[in-house]
């Protein structure tokens, strides 16, 4: 019933209910028929007593995982043929590569895309009910030849009886003609010597010739000749040993063409086993070879490029590594990836961005050099697998014109797309012997030319690799940093050297993780940004600093001004001043209280929308503090339209202001332009006396660094306050 009335039926395997429920509820208003299972004994009770036409296998389960489940399947004669996607919210290479093995057929990444689903359910769906239904067409049309072969074996000799008994049963006769006339294989009947009798009209349809033409010729004329000759040798010895053979073989047309057909040929005796007649019946086979053809180009490319697949892909690396080895070559991979695809999907939607991948497709077929190999892995993800010499002078240069050609802009329907592209690449054996390993590799390496500004290639290195396993390692941690309670705010005093007094201070995050230890700010931070997490983590920082000033508000230590950093993701997000607002407003306190701190690099990205902001922040009262001043590329224009409290001189100027005089002037324009401006000055990094000196004899406000205090835990920092003062006298 479900075949019937739906566009066929999928098991789900799924532990997570949400997911279970998208992926049901969107298969299900799609047409399919769907069945749930939420672990892996479920499912395989589930498609044993059934056997779907398409699983949906997620990898991470409790009990048996998705791995177990397909093996188990794939060692199952009723279900080895069901196609497996398995769903996984990781990205792991080694994943993949296992899950194939395995036999799966594609593979899903969460978060689930529900066109994705959609495109490759159909596309599954409609190939596996494609390879069954040729499957049983081929065993019932087999069956059907050799049914009619004995009935026409039989006709054959009851039609010679009735010659020789002068038409003795014409009725029967009747009966064999309209068989004979109505049936839509062709059939040929011969004399003991081979030469054509007759032919029905399907004989006619199918090879071009009247039965006019071939009556008294021999039956060899329709066969294809040398290029099938063991195919009719065996047909012959098959016969005269046996009196039967059934099997493909290739014929020739009218016109010349030939064609494969399922031929089915047997002979007939008389009582005393005298060879009367062969009877043979055709059936032309051209559609289903191309269908065929179809399928078995499917499992070996990708269905949108028609690029080789994985499995292909494979094949000729092995070939290509053994000739490498022998001529004393190297093997290089290359991971390509183009750089922020979704935009052209979410622009110009998927049909373009499919047409945009097939250009692309084109584009790297039409570069590369005979021999070599072009993949798709899936997405935008391009692989080449080439030959090279040892100094991999080949592959620099395809890297280079395949950056410069992808540059170009795209012409397609008349709509110009601009594309650019990043590539990882590994070189065997240096970085690995098998596909796999390469693989792995120009992926790390692919990961740091994406890092370093994208439109980019770099070469894997091992160092490189050890690199991204930390960042990876961060990452992990990070996203569960804020719940865990592993985070701390500690305060760095701000002096005024007019009095001496300590008048405010600047929060600064700290990372204390079980696993890592302790994070410097400057290898977590820039990965948080990456990441997508710098806004809760900023947050949470704003909360805890705001929470802190009221405590000491509460304790009577007087309006400390504590200035937080906001980071560019943080600072450009349009929630943050909004949130700003409501957090000085939640916990009570005086926005004179809190300061901002902001960098160069911050505001110059989109100087519009940053002044905007700026006077939205000065509205409600908290003071800006410009970061690393003199360090970026901020223009003098902008900065006098950006409503600036405070200029901070790097710590990088300040090290040798004392001995360097290009520190000394930079540090004194900074001093001179700020109070030009009206705006104060915080030297930060201050480590000695004589930079003290030096920086308060040329009129800098207020200072920070190690001289004064190293950046202390909020209890500490209550006690310096207490003190009213936190240095040495000035």
């Amino acid at each position: 019933m479900a075949e019937q009335q739906t566009k066929g039926e999928v098991l789900i395997v799924e532990d997570t209910p949400a997911s279970l429920k998208l992926l049901s509820d969107l298969l299900t208003e799609a047409g399919y028929y769907v069945r749930q299972a939420p672990n892996g004994e479920l499912a395989l009770w589930t498609a044993q007593s059934r056997p779907p036409e398409l699983i949906l296998l997620d990898i991470r389960m409790p009990g048996i995982d998705g791995f177990e489940v397909c093996r188990r399947l794939k060692q199952s004669p009723e279900l080895r043929h069901v196609p497996v996607i398995f769903l996984s919210a990781q990205h792991d290479t080694d994943d993949k590569v296992r899950g194939f093995a395995l036999g799966a057929v594609d593979f899903i990444a969460k978060p689930f895309q529900a066109e994705e689903i959609l495109a490759r359910t159909d596309a599954h769906v409609r190939l596996s009910r494609t390879q069954k239904a040729l499957a049983d067409e081929r065993a019932l049309l087999e069956q059907r030849v050799s049914e009619r072969t004995a009935e026409l074996a039989k006709l054959a000799h009851s039609l010679e009886q009735e010659v020789r008994q002068r038409r003795a049963n014409e009725e029967f006769l009747r009966l064999a003609s309209q068989v004979f006339e109505a049936t839509q294989d062709a059939i040929v009947i011969t004399d003991e010597k081979g030469d054509i009798l007759a032919t029905n009209p399907a004989f006619t349809r199918i090879s071009g010739y009247g039965a006019k033409e071939v009556v008294g010729r021999g039956v060899a004329m329709l066969h294809a000749g040398g290029q099938d000759a063991p195919g009719f040798q065996a047909l012959t010895q098959s016969l005269t040993a046996a009196g039967h053979w059934s099997g493909e073989i290739m014929a020739r047309r009218k016109n010349g063409h030939t064609y494969p057909g399922l031929l089915s040929v047997s002979v007939v005796k008389d009582a005393d086993g005298k060879l009367l007649n062969i009877v043979a019946v055709f059936m032309d086979l051209t559609e289903r070879k191309a269908e065929q053809h179809l399928i078995d180009f499917l499992s070996n490319h990708d269905a949108l490029t028609g690029l080789p697949n994985r499995l292909l892909a494979r094949q000729r690396f092995e070939h290509l590594q053994g000739v490498a080895r022998r001529e004393g070559q190297c093997v290089t991979v290359m991971c390509l990836d183009l750089d922020r695809f979704k935009s052209v999907n979410d622009t110009y939607g998927p049909q373009m961005g499919d047409k945009a991948l097939q250009a692309v497709a084109r584009f790297l077929n039409d570069t590369v050099r005979e021999g070599d190999t072009v993949t798709r892995q899936g997405g935008d993800e391009f692989q080449i697998i080439l030959q090279d010499d040892i100094k991999c002078g080949g592959t620099l240069l395809l890297a280079q014109r395949i950056l410069a050609g992808l540059r170009t802009e795209l012409v397609i329907d008349g709509q110009p797309i601009s594309l650019t592209s990043s590539i990882g690449v590994a070189v065997s054996p240096t970085d690995g012997d098998s596909l796999d390993e390469l693989v792995r590799n120009a992926d790390t390496a692919l990961y740091r030319a994406k890092e370093t500004g994208r439109d980019n290639y770099a070469f894997f290195t091992e160092r490189m690799d050890a690199e991204i396993r930390d960042k990876l390692a961060i990452q992990g941690q990070l996203r569960g940093a804020i719940a865990r309670d592993e985070f701390e705010v500690h305060y760095q005093p701000q002096i005024c050297l007019r009095t001496g007094q300590m008048v405010g201070a600047e929060a600064l995050l700290r990372w204390d993780n079980p696993v890592l230890g302790k994070v410097p700010p400057n290898r977590f931070i820039p990965l948080a940004e990456e990441y997508g997490l710098v806004n809760p983590i900023g947050e949470w920082v704003l909360e805890s600093v705001c929470a802190q000033i009221k405590v000491w508000h509460d304790q009577g230590l007087g309006q400390i001004k504590v200035a937080v950093n906001l980071s560019a993701g943080q600072f450009g997000h349009d929630s943050t001043v909004p949130f700003v607002e409501g957090t000085l407003r939640r916990f009570g306190i005086p926005p004179a209280c809190l300061g901002l701190e902001i960098t160069e690099g911050t505001v110059m990205g989109d100087p519009d929308k940053a002044v905007a902001a700026l006077k939205r922040l000065k509205d409600i009262g908290v003071s800006i503090s410009l970061d690393d001043f003199g360090t970026g590329y901020s223009s003098l224009g902008y900065l006098k339209r950006f409503p600036i409290d405070v200029l901070k001189i790097d710590k990088s100027f300040v090290d040798d202001v004392t001995t360097n005089p290009n520190d000394a002037a930079i540090a004194l324009s900074v001093i001179s332009l700020a109070h030009n401006l009206n705006l104060r000055v915080i030297a930060e990094g201050v480590e000695t006396r004589e930079q003290v000196d030096f920086l308060a004899q040329r009129g800098c406000d207020e200072m920070q660094g190690y001289f004064f205090s190293r950046p202390v835990g909020a209890e500490a920092f209550t006690a310096l306050l207490r003190e009213k003062r936190c240095v040495p006298d000035l």
